[in-house]
């Protein structure tokens, strides 16, 4: 048994060990009760009662204890187990002293003297004296609050008079500036006068690098007591006449060894201050100079800083860590836990909620709500708590699935070992997560959970597992999923959407020879009619459409060509009263006319239906413009897909596609936005372009690229690459597909299976032939990288001038030579015209010619046919 003199005389050892700074006033390390050998000494009442505190580490625990005090026996047992120390700190609870209650007790201060003698006499409590603060130097709540955080950095450390009295003098006279410059401040915003340095922040230039080094080298000549009593005046001229210097004056004379911390706090939330100012009064530009500053004086200084050092408002550390993009953040959240900046709830559980948004940054989500559940007080189930739970839970489709210890069901085990109580949403979002990474199974054990806790499921959770079945192809699934929301009779307009069009996909994907890009027969209007009608009123829809439905719907006898699981599904469903009928949404109609216009089989129908559906549009009918409100380009999709399935139409097709981009120009110069006609989309551009490649049309495939990157200023994603390459394959274009190939790597995408299906469309040696070329570019290209491209070749590539590329589709005739490629849309028109009004080539002649057509320039030199050029 060790004795208390043995395990006293070791606690000194293990004390040593202990980093305690003097420079940091928060959350000092004792040691329990019985080894306080520190006596309060008489002189503790004396006028300044700081002056008799410590300031050595080893003041707590080097002093000998009090002679006076009773001597144990060795011998007690008792007495010995209380004296041996288990290792553990016990919580440091200070008392208020006399001193500080009669302090909180007087009047507020009337002048700079009263005030620094309170100050002195607080001894660490600034928090007492937000109201002084708040009224001496004019301040609001928290800028006072932050100002006692402030006092309590400042003094920590130098207790004595002798030290404090002169740190005192100059945080009085900053803040006495610092309050002044506010007041003007906020008094110009109330009046709506804009100060002359706005006007100089605009007109002058950002300072060059040579004039930083300049400034540095001048202002280090300069010793340093003077550089410490000129620099605050100098910033906060500096940011009054020339705030577009400022940055320039940081970066050369900030020095975190002398540099008050203050001061940088201050000049901070002023440029905050000034920047919601110049947002109120409507000036964008100055605006964001402001913010560009903020965040580079921000980042150097935290950068160049030491631990401890700074503590920013929360308002601006919050505006500056929201523009952040997700990788910038994470570096900028990881430089402020190595200064040990304080960060409050509300941060965060910002910074919380962007990482678990990213599938990437998911266990750096993880790690913030580690530290939040480790703070006093702290509820995982609070709204917003709850609302990172729900991110930090959510997958998105279209992103790579996380790493394991990223995934839902581990996250969701971290966070219920820790109180979370999952609540509708929570849950929803980690089935949600199961069945993107199909596991269906695992969704339905989940939705057993919810039962079982008497959770109800509201219809996002029927409509995910709904999706999921249809997803996975999942029949058993889908016959449960569909019993249980017809049980409960919990059919909504969300899920008869996901019904609807359920139906459509299991209809186009039956097997069916086509002809170009339509089916001989729509195989999923009729079946999705009938399911609309139980449910939906039938007037929406009428409106659409040029017969009327009940004539179609009065056929119920009429047997399907095609029956799936879903539409014996639908028709197992019992109609409902005229009176319980719902409302269709514009989701519902859009789905309705896509599988409308599906069915159409002449070019006559399609062109009565643009020109409807416009007509309402130009009555302003409000079903008509809600679909264009609310859907976008969609249902000009729709139609022009229509019109590109037919030859003679084309030309149409394209000439409503220049009316898009004109009626979407002046409503945005009118009205400053699209209200309902919008410009074309890149799937309204893919649509056409796929038509014209459906039509081996490859020289308007051709132009329609450069002007949907020239003229749209839209750049191509991998399905447009995807119909150009397979436009190239069936014209055994070898060169064409390479280069396009080649523009779809350059611009940072990746080949997909429907890339290498388009390039199984060449014959076997030619796919060989493409590959070779492929490798010769890339080996080619590895020796001058980058020695002449420019920075953003990668990020957008450009279609080069057309005027070279020359050459004839494999559906005109092979004495036409050389056609020009059309530079703009009427151009691209009036070819088309010219091509439908051509006397028709005999079936024996487009035979021969399709055969020849085929044929690569490479392997048969005598034919008349040039390969396009991409020129890219």
């Amino acid at each position: 048994m060790k004795s208390p003199t043995d395990t006293a005389a070791k606690i000194p050892e293990h004390a040593n060990s202990i980093s305690i700074s003097v420079e940091r006033p928060s959350y000092a390390a004792v040691l329990p009760a019985q080894y306080d050998y520190v006596q309060e000494s008489s002189s503790s009442q004396s006028e300044y009662p700081g002056e008799t505190l410590g300031t050595q580490e080893g003041d707590y625990f080097s002093m000998p204890p009090d002679p006076s005090a009773p001597r144990q026996e060795q011998n007690d047992e008792a007495s010995e187990t209380m004296a041996y120390w288990n290792g553990e700190f016990a919580k440091f609870t200070p008392k208020t002293r006399p001193v500080i209650e009669r302090l909180a007790r007087l009047s507020p201060t009337e002048n700079a003297r009263q005030l620094k003698a309170k100050i002195l006499r607080a001894s660490g409590e600034y928090k007492l004296l937000r109201s002084d603060l708040a009224k001496f130097y004019d301040l609001s709540p928290s800028e006072a609050n932050h100002a006692a955080g402030q006092l309590e950095r400042l003094l920590w450390g130098h207790p004595k008079i002798q030290s404090a009295a002169p740190r005192l003098d100059q945080y009085h006279a900053w803040k006495k500036d610092f309050s002044t410059f506010l007041q003007n401040l906020v008094a110009a915003s109330s009046v709506g006068v804009n100060k002359s340095s706005t006007t100089v922040t605009e007109s002058r230039t950002p300072p060059q690098k040579h004039e930083t080094v300049s400034m540095k080298t001048a202002w280090q000549r300069l010793d340093r007591d003077r550089r410490q009593r000129l620099w605050p005046t100098m910033v906060l001229s500096t940011l009054e006449s020339e705030s577009h210097a400022l940055s320039t004056l940081m970066q050369s004379t900030f020095d975190p060894s002398w540099c008050p911390s203050y001061v940088v706090e201050d000049v901070l939330y002023l440029l905050f201050r000034r920047h919601q100012q110049a947002l109120r009064e409507g000036g964008q530009s100055e605006s964001g100079q402001i913010q560009q500053a903020i965040d580079t004086i921000a980042s150097f200084v935290l950068g160049n800083c030491p631990p401890r050092y700074l503590v920013l408002e929360q308002t601006v550390l919050h505006f500056i860590l929201t523009p952040l993009p997700t990788s910038e953040l994470a570096a900028r959240y990881q430089l402020l836990q190595t200064i040990e900046h304080p960060l409050s709830t509300n941060t965060l559980l910002h910074v919380a909620s962007r990482f678990a948004k990213g599938f990437d940054t998911k266990t750096s989500a993880v790690d913030i709500l580690r530290i939040l559940i480790g703070m006093p007080g702290f509820d995982l189930n609070t709204p917003a708590a709850a609302s990172v739970c729900t991110s930090l839970l959510t997958l998105n489709e279209n992103e790579p699935l996380p790493n394991e210890q990223a995934a839902p069901d581990a996250l969701f085990e971290f966070l219920l070992q820790h109180g979370l109580r999952p609540n509708l949403l929570e849950l929803s979002a980690l089935m949600r997560n199961f069945c993107i990474r199909g596991h269906v199974d695992t969704a339905w054990k989940i939705f057993e959970l919810m039962l079982q806790h008497g959770l109800e499921p509201d219809q996002h959770v029927y409509s995910i597992l709904l999706n999921a079945s249809k997803k996975n192809y999942d029949v058993i699934s889908l016959r449960q999923i569909f019993n249980i929301i017809t049980s409960r009779n919990a059919w909504s307009t969300i899920l008869l959407n996901d019904f609807l069009d359920l139906i459509y996909q299991e209809n186009e994907s039956q097997l069916e020879r086509r002809r170009r890009q339509r089916k001989k027969r729509s195989n999923a209007w009729r079946p999705m009619l009938r399911l609309y009608a139980k449910f939906f009123d039938l007037a929406p829809l009428q409106k659409f459409t040029l017969f009327p439905l009940e004539n179609m719907l009065g056929a119920w006898g009429v047997q399907l060509k095609h029956h799936t699981t879903s539409t014996g599904l639908a028709e197992s469903l019992m109609p409902q009263p005229d009176n319980r009928l719902l409302q269709p949404d514009s989701t519902t109609l859009c789905l309705m006319l896509r599988a409308h216009m599906r069915s159409i089989l002449t070019p006559k129908y399609a062109i009565r239906y643009y020109n409807h559906f416009f007509k309402l549009v130009n009555r302003k009918d409000p079903a008509a413009l809600n679909l264009l409100a609310d859907q976008g380009t969609l249902a000009v999709d729709m139609l022009l897909r229509t019109l590109v399935q037919f030859r003679s139409t084309i030309s149409f097709a394209i000439r409503r596609l220049r009316k898009m981009i004109d009626a979407a120009q002046q409503e945005k110069a009118k009205y400053g936005r699209h209200l309902h006609h919008h410009s074309p989309s890149i799937h309204t551009w893919t649509i056409m372009l796929n038509g014209l490649k459906n039509h081996n049309d490859m020289h308007g495939v051709i132009a329609l690229l450069d002007m949907m990157t020239n003229v749209g200023r839209i750049r191509p994603t991998l399905p447009t690459w995807n119909a150009v390459i397979q436009g190239f394959a069936r014209t055994r274009n070898v060169s064409g597909a390479v280069k396009a190939i080649w523009s779809l790597e350059k611009a940072g995408l990746q080949p997909n299976d429907r890339t290498v299906k388009a390039l199984r469309m060449f014959p076997r040696p030619l796919v060989e032939k493409v590959i070779a070329r492929l490798e010769q570019m890339r080996t080619a290209s590895g020796k001058q990288e980058t020695k002449a491209l420019p920075a953003n070749t990668l990020a957008k590539p450009i279609v080069s001038k057309t005027k070279d590329m020359q050459g004839v589709s494999s559906d005109v005739p092979l004495y036409r030579m050389k056609p020009v490629i059309p530079k703009t849309l009427d151009e691209l028109a009036e070819q088309r015209e010219q091509l439908n009004s051509e006397r028709p080539i005999p079936r024996r002649t487009r035979r021969y010619l399709s055969k020849r057509s085929r044929i690569p320039t490479e392997v048969n030199s005598r034919l008349p046919y040039r390969s396009p050029n991409l020129g890219l």
